[in-house]
């Protein structure tokens, strides 16, 4: 919904404004690469309180002095909006001799709607499932988010409203709001939401289809929006908002929701990954493996561009460096049950030292792979298991059966780091 609407802003020379009631929520859409040029302020307690006795006034809403006790028993409203209850109405009939009597009293009250026997009649819109009088201001003097919602856009005149499709049963009591207020309302434009696999709609899902979850799933940013753009946008191949924008008209969105393929998602990712310039994947790495507590960033420069070119090969996600992130950016490696069995038989422990005289021949600090490559040739060889000494030298290393060649994995332990760990491994015999 925001990289259509942003589109649709940018496309008709138009201003692009942003709500600042869910931080987290525009944390995540700048890291799609999603701005805005506007912040619009919520509608404050003053605001709302002002317009709701407006509506008292003009006998389009009234007092309401019932406590959160006394709405518990009332009948349970199963569509939970706008509200969890269906308002009995009990306070819509009170005279103003009642009113004053219980704010006398000490009673707070909240400002109830008085909803028309007859729902509006709008294109697209679901006539309310049930008559029941509904808040706008809180016992507090908050406005409802419905309330604030229709304000908001009151206020600015909007013209017209893009709507999610799954939030369309909401629609009804937005025009309520709307009509007691004199407002006629914008044009509306329904966009089908984009279904989960199992066929939800995925604002309604919360177990890993969030923007910050799929970020921390490690998807990257261009991936998302091309994914979410061609998602009933037959025009939306692009990552490049600009030139989308150009093209984007809300009649060519398919009517029909789209299905989330997960496996398609993975695809186009690791495509984006693989096709990114080497700067922007260490860049993008980098910030994944830090945000996961990585020191990734402490590192220099060569290392963390060997690193990258070690592990970006096969990559799906940014998630899949940080197994080799564990492995390569710890000072040890972990090693399961049946690899500690590998490292205490006598065989493996001949491997080791094997491995350590061959080891001798590496000058420096160890950066150089071809001559890492040379090391294996020889210690392959020279071993006495030739057949399984480079199986069981990672093992010993890195505790995995898989991943980076080793060239790149010694070159990145170097040295050091190499006789730290073949001395580790040593000790599980003993020796």
């Amino acid at each position: 919904m925001a990289l259509f609407a942003t589109l649709w802003a940018r496309g008709q020379g138009g201003t692009v404004v942003a709500s600042s009631e869910n931080r987290s929520a525009l944390d995540d859409l700048q890291w799609l690469g999603l701005s805005w040029d506007e912040m619009a302020a919520p509608i404050d307690s003053k605001r709302a309180a002002q317009k709701g006795q407006e509506l008292i006034a003009a006998g389009k809403a009234y007092p309401c002095f019932c406590s959160v006790a006394e709405l518990r028993e009332m009948t349970v409203n199963t569509l939970n909006f706008p509200e969890s209850v269906l308002y009995d109405q009990r306070c819509r009939g009170l005279s103003a001799v009642d009113r004053a009597a219980l704010e006398k009293l000490g009673r707070k009250w909240r400002v109830r709607i008085d909803v028309p026997p007859v729902s509006p009649e709008i294109a697209g819109v679901e006539t309310l499932p049930v008559r029941s009088d509904f808040a706008v201001v809180e016992l507090d003097g908050t406005p409802t988010a419905l309330f604030s919602s229709v304000l908001s856009a009151s206020d600015a005149n909007a013209t017209d409203l893009l709507v999610d499709g799954s939030r369309a049963h909401e629609l009804a009591h937005w025009w309520v709001v709307a009509e007691a207020l004199g407002w006629q309302g914008p044009r509306l434009h329904l966009i089908p939401p984009w279904l989960s696999p199992e066929g939800l709609p995925i604002g309604q899902k919360a177990d890993g289809l969030s923007i910050s979850e799929l970020r921390a799933r490690g998807f990257h940013p261009s991936a998302l929006l091309r994914a979410a753009a061609t998602a009933g946008w037959e025009a939306g191949e692009s990552s490049d908002l600009t030139a989308m924008a150009s093209r984007f008209r809300v009649e060519d969105v398919s009517p029909d929701s789209p299905t989330l393929d997960m496996d398609a998602l993975l695809k186009l990712n690791g495509d984006t990954l693989r096709g990114l310039d080497r700067a922007l994947l260490v860049e993008a790495i980098g910030d994944h493996l830090d945000r996961k507590g990585f020191p990734f960033s402490e590192r220099d420069t060569r290392w963390k561009e060997r690193f990258v070119g070690a592990v970006a090969t096969e990559m799906t996600t940014l998630s899949d460096a940080e197994e080799w992130a564990s492995v390569l950016l710890t000072s040890t490696a972990d090693y399961d049950r049946e690899v500690a069995r590998v490292l205490r038989a006598p065989e493996t422990q001949t491997l080791i030292a094997e491995f350590t005289r061959a080891m001798g021949n590496i000058e420096g600090d160890g950066e150089d792979t071809r001559a890492w490559r040379s090391v294996l040739a020889d210690f392959r060889r020279d071993s006495a298991a030739p057949g399984r000494a480079l199986v069981t030298l990672r093992l010993v290393l890195t505790g995995q059966r898989e991943g980076p060649g080793l060239p790149s994995v010694l070159t990145l332990l170097g040295v050091d780091g190499c006789r730290q760990r073949l001395e580790k491994a040593r000790r599980y015999a003993g020796g």
